[in-house]
Formats: structure tokens, sequence, C-alpha cells
């Protein structure tokens, strides 16, 4: 039910008011995110939208949507529904291989080298004998396996690579079964419960087991993975992506409660200190 509203919400908001004129003169600008669990993250990202239509001196009425899920999200992009997004490395990647119609503005930098901080983690349950890379790769066949989501960053983009450089891939044809459990607990759930034999979830997860952590082996923990992006439509006046370019880079010290607002709406963004200019090539060479 909360899903349904939440697209009922998008709809209204793409159909009535995205980046068009309003009868009292204002234009509209669409901030679009996407959904997990029960966050939608809107009221994270209001004080923000609060502040660009502060710094755009009224000419502008910003709207916060939330999608239900990163694909809603991409699509919203791909049909211009919305004007500005945030959005996970995954989606930004996964939306760069249908068009580049945005660009991005910035993107929350981890630099902190906390073990907690965006990890991805591909675990054994200790029911299935499995406690080695070795011991995957000769059982294999027999194993299975169960990741988030394909649009999950570090419940499945990162994991496959660490499977592609082990020769694991196609997923498909190398273990038992393969499925997606639709969030990060569930998947590491499935190895307690030893449901599953592997499973690929966010170390976010892993760090809140306390000493249940014992209940299962840790096969591979990634690096820090690069945080989603901040993405600016092309269609948008360069006048006002300026304007969000700059609050944005300049948030965390001209602003710094409505940064920490933000970046709670991202578990995986605790570390997070401030936002940085980037490009593709810096989320490319993680993945190389």
């Amino acid at each position: 039910m909360k899903n349904l509203s939440l697209i009922i919400l998008a709809l209204v908001y793409s159909l009535t008011f995205s980046f068009s004129k309003a009868e009292d003169g204002k234009k509209f600008l669409t901030l679009g995110t996407y959904t997990y669990g029960l966050n939608h993250r809107m009221d994270n990202l209001l004080p923000f939208s609060t502040l660009i239509q502060e710094k755009l001196e009224g000419e502008y009425k910003v709207i916060t949507v939330s999608y239900p899920t990163v694909d809603e999200l991409i699509q919203a992009m791909l049909v211009n529904e919305v004007d500005m997004v945030f959005i996970s490395t995954s989606g930004y990647l996964g939306y760069m291989e249908h068009s580049q119609d945005f660009e991005i503005a910035g993107a929350l930098i981890d630099d902190s080298g906390a073990t907690s901080s965006y990890r991805s983690v591909i675990a054994a349950s200790k029911k299935s004998g499995i406690s080695d890379w070795e011991g995957v790769m000769k059982k294999s066949k027999n194993l299975k396996f169960s990741f988030v989501d394909e649009k999950s960053t570090s419940g499945y983009l990162f994991p496959i690579k660490q499977l592609e450089s082990k020769k694991l891939i196609p997923i498909e044809d190398q273990f038992k079964t393969v499925d997606f459990s639709g969030n990060h607990m569930k998947a590491l759930e499935s190895i307690l419960s030893g449901e599953s034999d592997l499973a690929a979830f966010g170390a976010n997860d892993l760090y809140a087991l306390g000493k249940r952590k014992d209940e299962i082996n840790i096969l591979w923990i990634s690096d820090t993975i690069p945080l989603g992006p901040v993405l600016v439509s092309k269609r948008v006046e360069e006048k006002v992506k300026l304007v969000i370019e700059d609050l944005l880079l300049g948030l965390h010290f001209t602003q710094p409660t409505v940064f920490e607002t933000v970046k709670s709406g991202w578990v995986e963004a605790q570390h997070a200190s401030r936002f940085e200019k980037v490009s593709l090539a810096y989320y490319l060479d993680f993945l190389k």
C-alpha cells in the first residue's frame, strides 16, 4: 500500500509539476530519489529542496518525489519527469547504458577508511561447509546463492565483479540456484538459516549482527564503494545548475545540519564528510 501511494504521488507530481510554469508564473524543478524498504528519503531531502528554492529567490518551486524503486527512478529520468536526482551507484551506471542526458553535480565522499564504510560482503552459511573460495569453486554447482537485487550496488554489482575475478560467472551457470531476496538483511538471513549457502549484501547489515557473525564464514569484504551521485538534467537552465552545484559542494560547511540530514537518508553514507565534483571515470575506476 505504501509503494502504491508513492507511485501515485510520483505520477501526480510528474504530470502536474515537472519543470513547467504554474499559473502564478513560477517554474517547477522536480527532485527525485528512490525508496529502500520503508525509507522514502523525502524527509531527508526536503530541507535541501527548500535551500535550492531560497537560492533561486522564488523563481522556482522545488518539488521532491520518491519513486518506489531505482528502476522507476531511472524510467522517470528517461522520460524527463525529474530534473535532479539522488541515485545509487549501480542505478547511475545502469542509467548511463541508456542515456547521458543527466550530468553529475556532486557525490558524497567517504575517505575515512572506517571498517563500517560502504562495503560489500560475500559470506557463506556455516551449515554449507564452505569456509573459503577454494571450497566455493569446487562445490559451486551444488550451492544456492542469494543476492539483494540486480540494481543493488553492494548486494549485486560489486559482488559480481568479485565472482568474475574467480571465474564464477555467468552466475546462473556456476551455481545450483540464484535468487534475489529484495533487501540486504533478507539475503543475510538466508545464510543464517541455511536456506542459502552463499549470500552477497552490504557490510552495514554484517556489523549489525553482533555475536551472530560467528554463524557465517566471511569470504570477502570489498574496499570502500563510491557513494551514488547527485545528477542534474542537461535541460535545466545553466544558472540553476550552478546554484545547485555551488550549494551542494559547500553544504557541509555552509549548512552542516542540512548536510547531516541529507546523508542520514543513506545508512551507507554515515562516514561521508562532503559532496565533491566527480566524473563517470571516478565510478568506472572502482570496477576495474
